[in-house]
């Protein structure tokens, strides 16, 4: 059996989904900052990884990016949604989504989360710890659950158990805790780790995951779901990815490597990976100015903005000007619109010399962008629209 995928030398790179005659049109149309889904980009990482991933069923992870035209186009598609809160659950059900097609993703919810979820019809949830046991017992005991287990990957941008998963020695001490409350533990849960870069840290987790289940098993628990999380990554300024297709076939090999002598129900919450692409931020140079001998522009969104996940994320963005002829370009700074002297979105952009009004365009702004968005001194957040 085959037990490694080779990386191939085509890469993935940031891409815009529009053009700047496109953008220029948006722009005096429905101003700017303006984020822009297309459809068709959408459309074609879903049915990518729904191809690629045979067998496993997909969950969007609507923290991503709750934009109703996102969720709106998953779930014509057939796409199931992951939630952590009754404000996603609500938008995912205004996008036509029902609770039968929601897992609830939280492993620490207040009483009133979970309460407001399993009255909207959720019936399946996550738990880490004794103490979230106790609130559902006493609450709605009569849920499926998932045991979210502590991984990480090597290669992992951001250490998602750093805060959540019980640890794999305590697998038994949970799943004894769930069973003397009543409760009904169907599987396990876990997550490699956010912009997961090497899909061969999912073989190395899955396996530390399998011992875990045939513990389980050893011990009489009979376990049918294993969710394998989201992790997916996406291209920015300074990374290449391989193709999306060549990631899930990875990913799927190590699956059935790993798991394929079983019978498991297989889950997956793409979140970034799903979206990231999809999306590209339309944005407005308002000022500029030298400073120290290099050239800063003020922009219309920024780091309370759409690139809010700079500072969550840790991802630079990729900022492309209209430059057709090729004109020479400048190290320069890129500022956002507050009074807040830290919101800088980069420090060391190339672009040719720009003018007042002049449009740029920055992609992969699909995940944790909008949707970690505030209006800071009172300046509105983008808008957003959806082309082809």
């Amino acid at each position: 059996m085959r037990t490694d995928i080779l990386i191939p030398q085509r890469m993935r790179n940031a891409q815009s989904v529009l053009s700047f005659e496109t953008a220029h049109e948006l722009g005096e149309r429905l101003s700017t900052p303006l984020l822009v889904v297309s459809k068709s980009k959408l459309v074609e990482t879903y049915c990518t990884m729904h191809e690629h991933l045979p067998g496993v069923e997909l969950y969007y992870a609507a923290k991503a990016n709750p934009n109703p035209y996102v969720l709106e186009t998953l779930n014509e598609l057939g796409c199931s949604v992951d939630v952590c809160s009754h404000g996603e659950l609500l938008a995912a059900k205004g996008a036509g989504f029902s609770p039968s097609q929601m897992l609830h993703t939280h492993p620490c919810k207040t009483r009133q989360n979970l309460l407001d979820c399993y009255n909207e019809g959720v019936r399946w949830f996550v738990y880490d710890n004794e103490s979230e046991l106790d609130k559902i017992a006493g609450h709605t005991p009569d849920i499926k659950l998932l045991l979210r287990l502590a991984t990480s990957g090597g290669s992992s941008l951001i250490n998602l158990s750093a805060k959540f998963g019980a640890d794999p020695s305590e697998v038994i001490e949970m799943l004894i805790a769930a069973r003397e409350r009543g409760l009904d533990v169907r599987g396990f849960s876990f997550h490699v780790g956010s912009q997961c870069v090497n899909p061969s840290d999912y073989r190395t987790v899955l396996h530390s995951i399998r011992k875990c289940w045939d513990e389980a098993a050893a011990n009489g628990f009979l376990l049918e779901v294993l969710d394998i999380g989201g992790g997916f990554p996406a291209p920015y300024r300074d990374n290449e990815m391989i193709p999306l297709a060549d990631y899930c076939d990875s990913v799927s090999v190590s699956l059935q490597d790993v798991f394929g002598d079983i019978s498991v129900r297989f889950i997956a919450e793409p979140g970034r990976g799903m979206v990231a692409e999809c999306m590209t931020l339309v944005t407005r140079v308002l000022g500029k100015s030298m400073r120290g001998g290099k050239r800063w522009y003020i922009i219309d969104d920024g780091l309370y903005g759409s690139f809010s996940g700079k500072v969550f994320d840790h991802v630079d963005y990729n900022v492309i000007a209209d430059n057709p002829l090729g004109f020479p370009t400048y190290p320069c700074v890129l500022a956002g619109p507050t009074c807040d002297s830290s919101d800088v979105v980069a420090h060391d952009q190339w672009l040719p010399d720009l003018e007042i009004g002049d449009l740029l365009l920055v992609p992969t702004m699909g995940a944790y962008a909008g949707a970690s968005a505030c209006p800071f001194n009172g300046l509105p957040v983008a808008g957003s629209t959806m082309i082809d």
